[in-house]
């Protein structure tokens, strides 16, 4: 029996290691080597060759991104985000002097080299206007779609700038946005442009409003986990004055390492002690909840896996039942592999413990287990919505998350509950960093380790 339990194992980790590694491939940001070469392209047609190895940072515009998607639902809105959009891009600086911004999909978004000590004669005011407007084909792929509306000149470091402002309509992207672009010209020569999107006011305004929406539905969340933690403290209390066992070590080293992974995530100075403070609060007491599930650590990462497939299923769903949901992935602050890993992490570790540990112990007494679920759920499924159309989409998808979490911890324990939405979270998240080998196994280190545990020989094996 044993060892069938054990085949068993072996074949969960197997189908987890299969299943993770499709769930990666190829996802991630793409496009970073194709924006240095474009960016140096880019200049030498401007007549500098820029000097060293340049430096690639990617930048979005994630509620621009968005509203391209919510205004062209489909491919084409996805397609737009990367490329005439703009709103995904990488910035490219040279060591040497230049920088410029390229888009996902290829397209020199903003420009801007070095003034040249020889950079040619100055315009005449009489034929200034039409070497501008003929300048504008260096910047666009379809010039005769733009026309001047503004420009100026003045003099400096003795040449003629000369700076210009044009539209260029919505083009291919939606009806009611615009084009525009500025550009700028010492002498003879194009030094720098920028390309500038406005989006329909609605089209933006239906996904500015709808994560205004999901910020004020996360203050009662909020707030019920502030009253969870007052129950937490008053359990503790409770459990020294009556002398029951606690584990206060455990509980530091817990608290450790949530202050740690918050630091990785930048909020070293702000949320991460107060987060490390109460989880070590809330592991030092429970011992004393003998209620709780044991942890079985073993299937955690393997429910995982089935929680991000479940979760990136039930997007294509909502697409595909003509609802609307994010197709491009949160922009993260920073793009660093550490980001990564504290991203995916740190909700497990903080928020698993309270929903899947101190809820059910306070209150299974009261309503039961799966009563206890049931409360947890909507607190937990209304902290990390997604701006979806319809809203109730994006928090039903979330609420089966938490149900599947709910189940993993009443058969795994909180331990096997933290390492499922740890190894959920970083498969889910692993679209929003870049393309990459290194990015590819942090966001499989949940499932390396549940690998590791199922495949372990357990004793009499």
């Amino acid at each position: 029996m044993v060892r069938l339990g054990y085949v068993i194992g072996v074949a969960v980790a197997g189908a987890a290691a299969v299943a993770g590694v499709a769930l990666v491939r190829g996802r991630g940001v793409s496009g970073g080597a194709r924006a240095v070469s474009d960016a140096r392209a880019a200049m030498v047609r401007l007549g500098y060759e820029p000097i060293g190895e340049p430096t690639a940072s990617f930048e979005g515009d994630q509620e621009l991104a968005w509203a391209l998607e919510r205004a062209k639902p489909g491919p084409d809105g996805v397609s737009l985000a990367r490329g005439e959009g703009g709103a995904l891009r990488w910035r490219v600086v040279f060591p040497g002097g230049g920088e410029t911004q390229v888009t996902i999909d290829g397209l020199v978004w903003s420009l801007r080299r070095p003034v040249p000590t020889a950079p040619g004669p100055d315009l005449f005011p009489s034929l200034a206007r039409a070497r501008v407007e003929a300048a504008v084909a260096q910047a666009v792929t379809d010039p005769a779609a733009w026309h001047l509306v503004r420009a100026q000149s003045w003099r400096e470091g003795g040449h003629t700038w000369e700076r210009a402002w044009f539209v260029g309509g919505s083009g291919p992207l939606p009806s009611g946005w615009r084009r525009e672009l500025e550009l700028e010209m010492v002498g003879s020569t194009v030094v720098s442009w920028r390309r500038l999107v406005h989006p329909f006011g609605i089209d933006l305004g239906v996904v500015t409003g709808r994560m205004a929406e999901l910020r004020m539905l996360r203050r009662p969340a909020m707030l019920g986990l502030a009253i969870l933690v007052v129950g937490v403290l008053v359990a503790g209390a409770e459990a020294v004055a009556y002398r029951e066992t606690v584990a206060p070590l455990r509980g530091i080293a817990y608290g450790i390492v949530v202050v740690l992974a918050g630091g990785f995530a930048g909020d070293a100075l702000t949320a991460a002690p107060l987060e490390g403070v109460v989880l070590a609060a809330v592991i030092a007491v429970m011992p004393a909840w003998t209620a709780l599930p044991r942890s079985r650590l073993r299937f955690g990462p393997a429910a995982g896996v089935a929680l991000a497939g479940l979760t990136l299923a039930g997007r294509a769903f909502i697409l595909g039942a003509g609802g609307w949901v994010p197709v491009t992935s949160p922009v993260p602050a920073d793009m660093g592999a550490s980001r990564l890993l504290a991203e995916s992490w740190v909700p497990a570790l903080v928020e698993e413990p309270l929903l899947r540990g101190a809820l059910p112990a306070l209150a299974a007494p009261v309503v039961g287990w799966w009563g206890a679920a049931l409360l947890a759920a909507p607190v937990g499924a209304l902290l990390h919505p997604l701006p979806a159309v319809p809203l109730l989409s994006s928090i039903a998808l979330e609420l089966v998350l938490q149900a599947g979490l709910a189940i993993v911890a009443r058969y795994a324990g909180v331990g096997g509950a933290v390492l499922a939405r740890g190894t959920c979270e970083a498969l889910v998240r692993r679209a929003s960093f870049p393309v990459g080998s290194e990015f590819d196994r942090i966001a499989l280190l949940g499932v390396a380790v549940g690998v590791v545990l199922l495949l372990w020989p357990r004793r009499r094996e």
